[in-house]
């Protein structure tokens, strides 16, 4: 169902994401495996990225405005 705190989560899980995407970067520059490092770290960044989008996409649209009435901020 959606209700604020699935806004609030999706925005928790996103920043989650990019925060370790940027650790994963930041790691990739020391690591024996570099390459497969980085990917991970793009995948992180890319999937929180995404996350977030999908977060303000459900926030803005009219079908769901109803339900984040009553939310607090």
């Amino acid at each position: 169902m959606i209700s604020c705190t699935t806004l609030r989560s999706t925005v928790v899980v996103s920043a989650g994401l990019l925060l370790s995407g940027v650790l994963l970067l930041v790691i990739a520059e020391t690591a024996g495996l570099p390459v497969p490092t980085a990917h991970l770290a793009l995948l992180a960044v890319l999937g929180g990225a995404v996350t977030l989008g999908l977060g303000f996409a459900l926030a803005v649209s009219p079908w769901s405005r109803h339900h984040f009435d009553n939310c607090e901020h």
